[in-house]
């Protein structure tokens, strides 16, 4: 399993992989499905190409309706505010966006 498929799998999105053509017979270009599963991908014959890929909400695959019934609800409960009492406040290592 490639990178661009472990993220989606990982995080439960959809990825849209590019590379430049001239790549492509190593590394072909496509999108993923939140499961890891190739929606679709370009030939990896060197030539420029687009990967299209119809993403159905409504889909019964097991990948997708995790995606859209349980991961993208969070990641939106999350954002409106879910940890901001939890956050500590003045603490260098949260302050520090580029030390580890």
């Amino acid at each position: 399993m490639g990178a661009r498929q472990a993220y989606g799998t990982l995080y439960n999105y959809w990825v849209g992989y590019s590379v430049p053509s001239q790549f492509s017979a190593t590394v072909p270009s496509g999108v993923v499905a939140p499961g890891g599963r190739w929606l679709a991908r370009c030939p990896a014959d060197g030539h420029p190409a687009l990967a299209i890929a119809d993403i159905d909400l409504d889909s019964q695959d097991e990948d997708i309706d995790v995606a859209v019934r349980c991961a993208r609800p969070w990641r939106r409960t999350a954002r409106a505010g879910l940890y901001e009492g939890r956050t500590p406040v003045g603490d260098p290592r949260t302050n520090a966006r580029t030390a580890f």
